[in-house]
């Protein structure tokens, strides 16, 4: 290691008026010369290299100094550690069983540490896997989804909660034998409610929901009068709605009443405009 931070000078120009330039340098010293290189390769118990496991340093106080990760060899490096001090490593990756060393005196500048992980039996318990979208088939982002644990007597007490991502997806992982009922409460949409029961283990129970909008009641109003400001009763009123295109679609008719005005009810969201006559 080397002990100053490779430095460079600002630029200085030679020219015909001035033929002597100083170009002086401070360097900055590297603040891990005085450290140790800790280092090693993380394989299974085949020798076999693990990539991005997490290689984790604690001090004499088990206070967390600093972490890295294996590379596609299964190599890491690390010189966050003070030459002569002492230092655990913990070693994890998921499907393996987590390692932690002794405290280590590193009293060398290179300090050689492998480890093998063992990997776990594969899992006992279910997956499942859901996917959302409304009634156009649009995938639905940030719901909240709650899996409740039905008991023997037919109690209900909530077992996991996740959010669906941009895609609709959603997901619970290791959900042992059981039965369960998965709930979206969402104000836009009817509640959602399905019972299911996990027999057998290791599979991955996938399922499609169709949430259905709430009727919501919506109201088009409005008054129908001459240059004046003279109020038209029993005019004709037509209500278009406005295509991205800006093409008008009629989607209802009315007459005004003895005033002029009009009302539609219960429209769909999206754009509008009336005519009359």
């Amino acid at each position: 290691m080397d002990k100053y931070i490779l430095g460079q000078s600002h630029i200085g120009g030679i020219t015909k008026d001035a033929p002597e330039v100083v170009l002086s340098l401070q360097l900055e010293k590297n603040t891990y010369y005085d450290n140790s290189l800790i280092y090693g390769h993380i394989t299974d118990l085949c020798e076999n290299p693990i990539e991005n496991a997490t290689v984790s340093f604690l001090n004499k106080d088990n206070e967390k100094i600093g972490s890295v990760y294996s590379s596609e060899e299964g190599l890491y490096t690390y010189f966050g550690v003070k030459y002569n001090n002492k230092v655990k490593i913990i070693v994890k990756k998921p499907g393996y069983k987590s390692t932690i060393s002794d405290l280590l005196k590193i009293c060398l500048k290179k300090f050689k540490y492998n480890v093998s992980l063992k990997e776990l039996p594969i899992s006992t318990k279910t997956l499942i896997s859901g996917h959302l979208v409304d009634e156009d088939n649009i995938p639905l982002e940030g719901l909240f989804v709650y899996l409740l644990k039905i008991c023997c007597s037919d109690n209900k007490w909530l077992y996991k909660t996740t959010i669906s991502n941009q895609y609709g997806q959603f997901i619970f992982q290791n959900i042992p034998k059981g039965k369960y009922l998965i709930l979206i409460n969402n104000p836009i949409f009817d509640t959602y409610n399905k019972h299911i029961e996990i027999i057998k283990t290791d599979k991955i129970f996938a399922i499609d929901i169709t949430l259905i909008k709430k009727e919501i009641s919506t109201k088009i109003t409005g008054q129908i009068t001459d240059d004046t400001g003279k109020s038209i009763p029993n005019a004709i009123v037509v209500l278009y709605r406005v295509e991205e295109d800006k093409k008008l679609i009629p989607v209802k008719y009315t007459l005004c009443d003895e005033e002029g005005r009009y009302s539609f009810t219960n429209i769909p969201y999206n754009n509008y405009i009336v005519k009359a006559q």
